[in-house]
């Protein structure tokens, strides 16, 4: 089956997610004797937090395309 590249791109960023908050949630809940429900906040506060940091490092790629290509456009004018 095959996927487009942002579809791709979500599920690795899901499951970036869900990992990082899997081992923070069992950590939290083992180690320091906290309930359930902070393993699945734990879960939801890191799939947004992987998602922002992935937004932000588009964006700015984005930008950097955008400013690379004003500059070549100036230097054709001049």
């Amino acid at each position: 089956m095959f996927y487009s590249v942002t579809l791709q791109k979500i599920l690795i960023f899901l499951g970036i997610g869900v990992t990082i908050g899997a081992v923070i949630g069992f950590s939290s809940v083992l180690g320091f004797g906290l309930d359930g429900s902070v393993f699945v906040l734990s879960m939801f506060l890191s799939v947004l937090t992987v998602f922002a940091a992935a937004m932000y490092a588009e964006l700015y790629h984005i930008r950097e395309a955008v400013n690379k290509q004003r500059q070549e456009q100036k230097s054709n004018i001049k």
